[in-house]
Protein backbone atom coordinates (compact mmCIF):
# COMPACT_ATOMS: atom_id res chain seq x y z
CA UNK A 1 0.00 0.00 0.00
CA UNK A 2 0.91 3.90 -0.78
CA UNK A 3 0.85 6.75 1.06
CA UNK A 4 1.14 10.27 0.90
CA UNK A 5 2.85 12.25 3.75
CA UNK A 6 2.29 15.69 4.98
CA UNK A 7 4.32 18.13 7.09
CA UNK A 8 2.08 21.67 8.39
CA UNK A 9 4.95 23.30 10.59
CA UNK A 10 3.70 26.32 12.41
CA UNK A 11 5.36 28.72 15.24
CA UNK A 12 4.28 26.78 17.89
CA UNK A 13 3.17 22.94 16.56
CA UNK A 14 3.86 20.75 14.00
CA UNK A 15 1.48 18.52 12.40
CA UNK A 16 2.88 15.66 10.83
CA UNK A 17 -0.13 13.17 9.26
CA UNK A 18 0.02 10.03 6.81
CA UNK A 19 -2.43 10.55 4.11
CA UNK A 20 -4.28 8.12 1.61
CA UNK A 21 -2.65 7.77 -1.50
CA UNK A 22 -5.45 9.04 -3.81
CA UNK A 23 -8.07 10.35 -1.20
CA UNK A 24 -7.98 12.80 0.93
CA UNK A 25 -8.08 10.38 4.32
CA UNK A 26 -5.59 11.19 6.79
CA UNK A 27 -5.05 8.32 8.50
CA UNK A 28 -3.00 9.24 11.23
CA UNK A 29 -1.44 12.43 12.59
CA UNK A 30 0.13 13.81 15.68
CA UNK A 31 1.10 17.71 16.57
CA UNK A 32 4.73 17.98 18.40
CA UNK A 33 5.91 21.22 19.87
CA UNK A 34 7.72 23.01 16.76
CA UNK A 35 10.38 24.32 19.04
CA UNK A 36 11.13 20.59 20.40
CA UNK A 37 11.27 19.13 16.84
CA UNK A 38 14.07 21.09 15.67
CA UNK A 39 16.05 22.13 18.95
CA UNK A 40 19.34 20.29 18.98
CA UNK A 41 22.59 20.28 16.47
CA UNK A 42 20.94 18.28 13.85
CA UNK A 43 20.30 20.35 10.89
CA UNK A 44 16.08 21.26 10.72
CA UNK A 45 15.59 18.97 7.53
CA UNK A 46 17.48 16.15 9.47
CA UNK A 47 15.72 17.05 12.60
CA UNK A 48 12.32 16.63 10.35
CA UNK A 49 13.09 13.59 8.94
CA UNK A 50 13.90 12.08 12.33
CA UNK A 51 10.50 13.19 13.39
CA UNK A 52 8.60 11.59 10.55
CA UNK A 53 10.79 8.19 10.67
CA UNK A 54 10.11 8.09 13.96
CA UNK A 55 6.31 8.94 13.50
CA UNK A 56 6.11 5.86 10.58
CA UNK A 57 8.15 3.41 12.98
CA UNK A 58 5.31 3.29 15.23
CA UNK A 59 3.16 2.84 12.92
CA UNK A 60 4.77 -0.10 10.87
CA UNK A 61 4.97 2.08 7.84
CA UNK A 62 8.04 1.81 5.47
CA UNK A 63 9.50 5.04 3.98
CA UNK A 64 9.37 2.94 0.80
CA UNK A 65 5.74 3.72 0.52
CA UNK A 66 5.45 7.06 0.47
CA UNK A 67 4.63 8.53 -2.71
CA UNK A 68 6.57 11.65 -0.98
CA UNK A 69 6.55 14.13 1.51
CA UNK A 70 4.58 17.83 1.35
CA UNK A 71 5.80 20.13 3.55
CA UNK A 72 4.49 23.66 4.52
CA UNK A 73 6.99 26.28 5.85
CA UNK A 74 5.35 29.51 7.71
CA UNK A 75 7.52 31.78 5.46
CA UNK A 76 9.56 32.25 1.93
CA UNK A 77 10.92 29.25 0.27
CA UNK A 78 12.42 28.92 -3.06
CA UNK A 79 10.66 25.46 -4.61
CA UNK A 80 12.89 24.74 -7.03
CA UNK A 81 16.03 23.81 -4.68
CA UNK A 82 13.54 23.14 -1.66
CA UNK A 83 15.30 25.55 0.68
CA UNK A 84 13.67 28.07 3.28
CA UNK A 85 14.53 31.79 2.07
CA UNK A 86 13.33 33.44 5.45
CA UNK A 87 10.82 32.40 7.95
CA UNK A 88 9.97 35.71 10.70
CA UNK A 89 8.43 33.50 13.21
CA UNK A 90 10.65 30.58 12.88
CA UNK A 91 13.79 31.84 12.38
CA UNK A 92 15.61 28.33 12.88
CA UNK A 93 14.60 27.39 9.82
CA UNK A 94 15.95 30.66 7.90
CA UNK A 95 18.49 29.63 5.01
CA UNK A 96 17.75 25.32 5.83
CA UNK A 97 18.09 23.36 3.35
CA UNK A 98 14.47 21.25 4.41
CA UNK A 99 13.57 19.44 1.23
CA UNK A 100 17.31 18.10 0.10
CA UNK A 101 18.20 17.06 3.97
CA UNK A 102 15.49 15.59 4.50
CA UNK A 103 15.05 13.82 1.15
CA UNK A 104 18.59 12.36 1.36
CA UNK A 105 17.58 10.98 4.75
CA UNK A 106 13.84 9.38 3.66
CA UNK A 107 15.02 8.11 0.38
CA UNK A 108 11.78 9.64 -1.46
CA UNK A 109 10.74 13.58 -2.91
CA UNK A 110 10.16 15.91 -0.25
CA UNK A 111 8.51 18.56 -1.70
CA UNK A 112 8.33 22.36 0.41
CA UNK A 113 5.86 25.53 -0.25
CA UNK A 114 4.77 28.52 2.02
CA UNK A 115 2.12 26.65 4.40
CA UNK A 116 -0.53 28.69 3.56
CA UNK A 117 -0.02 27.89 0.09
CA UNK A 118 -1.03 24.50 0.90
CA UNK A 119 -3.41 25.45 3.56
CA UNK A 120 -5.24 27.34 0.24
CA UNK A 121 -5.15 23.96 -2.02
CA UNK A 122 -5.95 21.92 0.45
CA UNK A 123 -9.29 24.02 1.17
CA UNK A 124 -9.48 24.34 -2.62
CA UNK A 125 -9.36 20.71 -3.18
CA UNK A 126 -11.18 19.42 0.23
CA UNK A 127 -12.15 22.02 2.16
CA UNK A 128 -15.70 24.72 1.53
CA UNK A 129 -14.01 26.41 -1.12
CA UNK A 130 -13.76 23.06 -3.36
CA UNK A 131 -14.25 23.43 -7.27
CA UNK A 132 -14.20 27.90 -6.58
CA UNK A 133 -12.41 29.26 -9.29
CA UNK A 134 -10.55 32.59 -7.46
CA UNK A 135 -10.26 32.54 -3.80
CA UNK A 136 -8.01 33.88 -1.24
CA UNK A 137 -7.33 31.92 2.14
CA UNK A 138 -6.62 34.01 5.33
CA UNK A 139 -4.98 31.74 8.52
CA UNK A 140 -4.91 33.82 11.59
CA UNK A 141 -2.42 32.30 13.90
CA UNK A 142 1.11 33.23 15.34
CA UNK A 143 1.25 35.35 11.77
CA UNK A 144 -0.96 35.81 9.34
CA UNK A 145 -0.37 33.26 5.98
CA UNK A 146 -2.47 34.45 2.27
CA UNK A 147 -2.89 31.82 -0.22
CA UNK A 148 -4.48 32.65 -3.54
CA UNK A 149 -6.01 30.04 -5.48
CA UNK A 150 -6.40 31.92 -9.17
CA UNK A 151 -8.23 30.65 -12.42
CA UNK A 152 -8.14 27.18 -10.02
CA UNK A 153 -4.27 27.42 -9.84
CA UNK A 154 -2.52 28.08 -7.16
CA UNK A 155 -0.58 31.91 -7.46
CA UNK A 156 2.50 32.08 -6.63
CA UNK A 157 3.96 35.27 -7.72
CA UNK A 158 7.09 35.59 -10.20
CA UNK A 159 9.65 34.79 -7.99
CA UNK A 160 7.39 32.32 -5.58
CA UNK A 161 6.63 35.02 -2.88
CA UNK A 162 3.41 36.11 -3.76
CA UNK A 163 -0.20 36.90 -0.90
CA UNK A 164 2.52 37.70 1.98
CA UNK A 165 -1.07 39.31 3.51
CA UNK A 166 0.16 39.40 6.59
CA UNK A 167 2.87 42.10 5.44
CA UNK A 168 0.43 43.80 3.80
CA UNK A 169 1.23 47.70 5.44
CA UNK A 170 -1.97 48.81 7.84
CA UNK A 171 -0.12 51.27 9.76
CA UNK A 172 2.41 53.65 7.77
CA UNK A 173 5.86 54.23 10.47
CA UNK A 174 3.55 51.53 12.97
CA UNK A 175 5.44 48.66 14.96
CA UNK A 176 7.90 47.09 14.02
CA UNK A 177 7.73 43.69 12.73
CA UNK A 178 9.81 40.54 12.88
CA UNK A 179 10.25 40.75 9.27
CA UNK A 180 12.25 44.03 9.48
CA UNK A 181 9.39 46.64 8.17
CA UNK A 182 6.67 48.81 10.08
CA UNK A 183 3.29 48.78 10.51
CA UNK A 184 2.20 44.91 9.64
CA UNK A 185 -0.91 43.70 9.49
CA UNK A 186 -0.14 40.42 11.43
CA UNK A 187 1.30 43.45 14.46
CA UNK A 188 -2.35 44.12 14.48
CA UNK A 189 -4.01 41.13 14.06
CA UNK A 190 -2.15 37.85 15.41
CA UNK A 191 -0.99 35.60 18.08
CA UNK A 192 1.92 37.88 18.60
CA UNK A 193 0.26 41.16 18.76
CA UNK A 194 -2.52 40.07 20.81
CA UNK A 195 0.26 38.85 23.24
CA UNK A 196 1.71 42.84 23.09
CA UNK A 197 -1.71 44.05 23.82
CA UNK A 198 -2.32 41.34 26.45
CA UNK A 199 1.25 42.39 28.56
CA UNK A 200 -0.41 46.09 28.18
CA UNK A 201 -3.64 44.44 30.31
CA UNK A 202 -2.72 41.65 32.86
CA UNK A 203 -0.15 41.18 35.28
CA UNK A 204 3.63 39.75 34.26
CA UNK A 205 2.29 36.85 36.42
CA UNK A 206 -0.88 36.23 34.64
CA UNK A 207 0.77 35.47 31.62
CA UNK A 208 3.92 33.84 32.95
CA UNK A 209 1.33 30.97 34.31
CA UNK A 210 0.53 29.64 31.43
CA UNK A 211 4.23 29.02 30.26
CA UNK A 212 3.67 29.46 26.29
CA UNK A 213 5.21 30.98 23.79
CA UNK A 214 1.99 33.10 22.64
CA UNK A 215 0.31 33.08 26.29
CA UNK A 216 -0.64 37.07 25.89
CA UNK A 217 -3.44 36.13 22.95
CA UNK A 218 -4.53 32.94 25.03
CA UNK A 219 -5.03 34.38 28.00
CA UNK A 220 -6.92 37.42 26.17
CA UNK A 221 -9.32 35.11 24.51
CA UNK A 222 -9.69 33.09 27.92
CA UNK A 223 -10.57 36.50 29.49
CA UNK A 224 -13.13 38.08 26.34
CA UNK A 225 -14.79 34.70 26.80
CA UNK A 226 -15.22 35.60 30.60
CA UNK A 227 -17.13 38.88 29.49
CA UNK A 228 -13.51 41.37 30.33
CA UNK A 229 -14.16 44.54 28.50
CA UNK A 230 -10.89 45.06 27.65
CA UNK A 231 -10.25 41.88 26.15
CA UNK A 232 -13.11 41.86 23.85
CA UNK A 233 -12.31 45.60 23.13
CA UNK A 234 -8.78 44.42 21.73
CA UNK A 235 -10.07 41.61 19.74
CA UNK A 236 -12.85 43.83 18.53
CA UNK A 237 -9.65 46.67 17.45
CA UNK A 238 -7.59 43.25 15.70
CA UNK A 239 -10.39 41.89 13.47
CA UNK A 240 -11.22 45.45 12.46
CA UNK A 241 -7.62 45.30 11.60
CA UNK A 242 -8.00 42.45 9.32
CA UNK A 243 -11.05 43.96 7.64
CA UNK A 244 -9.02 46.69 6.49
CA UNK A 245 -6.20 44.24 4.59
CA UNK A 246 -9.24 42.23 3.38
CA UNK A 247 -10.79 45.13 2.30
CA UNK A 248 -7.77 46.07 0.03
CA UNK A 249 -7.36 42.65 -1.09
CA UNK A 250 -10.63 42.40 -1.93
CA UNK A 251 -10.58 45.43 -4.23
CA UNK A 252 -7.49 43.95 -5.53
CA UNK A 253 -8.23 40.38 -6.89
CA UNK A 254 -11.95 40.22 -6.96
CA UNK A 255 -12.04 36.77 -5.41
CA UNK A 256 -15.48 34.62 -5.07
CA UNK A 257 -14.56 33.82 -1.89
CA UNK A 258 -12.04 34.25 1.21
CA UNK A 259 -11.93 31.43 3.60
CA UNK A 260 -10.76 32.60 7.51
CA UNK A 261 -8.73 30.10 9.64
CA UNK A 262 -6.07 29.78 12.24
CA UNK A 263 -5.48 29.11 15.99
CA UNK A 264 -7.24 32.95 16.85
CA UNK A 265 -10.07 32.62 14.17
CA UNK A 266 -11.32 29.05 15.50
CA UNK A 267 -10.69 30.78 19.35
CA UNK A 268 -12.62 33.58 18.40
CA UNK A 269 -15.06 32.87 15.73
CA UNK A 270 -16.89 36.45 16.76
CA UNK A 271 -13.80 37.97 15.21
CA UNK A 272 -14.93 37.20 11.63
CA UNK A 273 -18.27 38.76 11.41
CA UNK A 274 -16.26 42.03 12.92
CA UNK A 275 -13.83 41.50 9.86
CA UNK A 276 -16.75 40.54 7.53
CA UNK A 277 -19.07 43.21 8.35
CA UNK A 278 -16.10 45.87 7.76
CA UNK A 279 -15.15 44.19 4.05
CA UNK A 280 -19.27 44.47 3.25
CA UNK A 281 -19.05 48.13 4.36
CA UNK A 282 -15.99 49.29 2.43
CA UNK A 283 -15.09 47.27 0.13
CA UNK A 284 -16.00 48.16 -3.63
CA UNK A 285 -19.65 47.41 -4.32
CA UNK A 286 -18.78 45.33 -7.49
CA UNK A 287 -15.95 43.72 -5.55
CA UNK A 288 -18.34 42.43 -2.87
CA UNK A 289 -21.86 41.92 -4.46
CA UNK A 290 -21.11 37.92 -5.24
CA UNK A 291 -18.53 37.81 -2.30
CA UNK A 292 -18.58 35.08 0.63
CA UNK A 293 -16.26 35.14 3.59
CA UNK A 294 -16.30 31.47 4.96
CA UNK A 295 -14.60 29.65 8.11
CA UNK A 296 -12.53 26.54 7.48
CA UNK A 297 -14.62 23.68 8.02
CA UNK A 298 -10.82 21.46 7.58
CA UNK A 299 -9.92 23.67 10.82
CA UNK A 300 -6.07 22.53 11.32
CA UNK A 301 -5.74 20.00 8.81
CA UNK A 302 -6.17 21.75 6.31
CA UNK A 303 -1.99 22.33 5.29
CA UNK A 304 -1.93 18.50 5.45
CA UNK A 305 -4.50 18.20 3.24
CA UNK A 306 -2.91 20.39 0.71
CA UNK A 307 0.89 19.12 1.32
CA UNK A 308 -0.98 15.64 0.12
CA UNK A 309 -1.86 17.67 -2.58
CA UNK A 310 1.57 18.74 -3.61
CA UNK A 311 2.74 15.53 -3.64
CA UNK A 312 0.52 14.38 -6.27
CA UNK A 313 0.85 17.38 -8.19
CA UNK A 314 4.45 16.65 -8.46
CA UNK A 315 3.78 12.95 -8.30
CA UNK A 316 5.76 10.32 -9.00
CA UNK A 317 7.18 11.63 -12.54
CA UNK A 318 9.14 14.42 -10.73
CA UNK A 319 12.32 14.15 -12.32
CA UNK A 320 15.04 14.96 -9.57
CA UNK A 321 14.41 14.78 -5.48
CA UNK A 322 14.27 18.18 -4.32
Amino acid sequence: MAYRFAVDIGATRTMLALIDEHEPEIIAHERPNTDVLFTGRRPPGMALAGAILHFLRERGVSPTELEGVGVGVPGQVDRENGTVLSCPNLHVLDGAALGPEASAELGVPVYIDNNTNLISLGEHTAGVGKGVEDMAVVFVGSGVGCGLILNGELYEGADGVAAEFGHTKVVPNGLLCTCGGHGCLEMYCSGKALTLVAEQIFKPRDLYALGTRFAGAQLLIEQARAGHAQAREALTEAFIYLGVGLTSLVNLLNPRMIVLGGGIVFAWPEGVDVARDFVMKEALPGARRHLRIEISQLQNYAGVLGGAALVSTKGRAAPHIR
